[in-house]
C-alpha cells in the first residue's frame, strides 16, 4: 500500500493490514494456514456468506479467527463491544469481495468508471445514500452492494476496514451523545467524499 493511501488511515495500521490481508487470502484457498493453524478457507467463506446479515456470523470460525487475531492488546485494538460489532460488519462485507486491491482508497474505487462504459461502479446518488446510512445494519447492506458491484476489480480491504471502524466509532459517539470530532477532515463522511469526488468520475444514476 502506498504512503499516500497509508496516510489516509485513521484507525488501522500496517500490522492490522497484514492480518486482514492474510485472513482474506486464506478465505480464497482450500488449504491454508492462518495464525499457524490449517483451514479450508473456501469452506469458511461459504459458511460466512450463508449467514450474511445474521448475528450467527459471530459464531462462525471465519469470524472468530479474525477477531482473535485482530482484537487484542498486541494489535492495539481493544476487545470492546463496539470493536466486535465493527468486525461483524467488516466480515459481512469482506466475504463478498472478489479481490483485495489496494491501488486506491475504497471510496475512490467506487467512483471509477466501469470498463467499457460511462457509469461509475457506484453512482453519486447511491454513494450519498451510503454516507447517509443511519444504522449499522443499513450501512452494512449498502457496503455489501457496493463491494459486489466492484466485482473482479476488487476493493481495498484495509481502506474499507478503516472506514467501517471510523463510521462505527462516530455512530457509537452519537448514540451516547458524545461530541463529534471538531476536525471535519477526520470525519468519515468528509474523508470518503473527498476520495470519491477526487477522481472527477462521478456520473448520473
Amino acid at each position: 500500500m502506498s504512503d499516500t493511501i497509508q496516510k489516509k488511515l485513521m484507525i488501522l495500521n500496517d500490522s492490522h493490514k497484514k492480518i486482514i490481508d492474510e485472513w482474506f487470502s486464506m478465505l480464497q484457498q482450500r488449504q491454508c494456514k492462518f495464525n499457524g493453524i490449517n483451514y479450508n478457507g473456501r469452506k469458511l467463506r461459504a459458511e460466512l456468506r450463508r449467514v450474511s446479515l445474521s448475528e450467527l456470523i459471530i459464531l462462525q470460525d471465519g469470524y472468530t479467527i479474525l477477531a482473535n487475531k485482530l482484537l487484542n492488546n498486541d494489535s492495539k485494538l481493544a476487545q470492546t463491544d463496539i470493536h466486535y460489532h465493527t468486525l461483524q460488519i467488516l466480515v459481512n462485507v469482506a466475504v463478498f469481495a472478489e479481490l483485495n486491491n489496494d491501488k486506491a482508497p475504497f471510496a475512490a474505487q467506487l467512483s471509477e468508471k466501469v470498463k467499457g462504459g460511462e457509469r461509475n461502479y457506484l453512482s453519486k446518488l447511491r454513494f450519498e445514500r451510503l454516507l447517509a446510512s443511519e444504522t449499522p445494519e443499513e450501512f452494512c447492506q449498502r457496503l455489501i452492494r457496493a463491494v459486489k458491484l466492484r466485482g473482479e476489480k476488487g476493493v481495498n480491504l484495509t481502506s474499507l476496514a478503516d472506514g467501517i471502524f471510523l463510521w462505527m466509532q462516530e455512530w457509537y459517539a452519537r448514540e451516547h451523545n458524545w461530541p463529534a470530532n471538531t476536525n471535519p477532515f477526520k470525519r468519515f463522511s468528509t474523508r470518503w467524499a473527498m476520495d470519491y469526488f477526487s477522481t472527477k468520475n462521478n456520473t448520473k444514476e
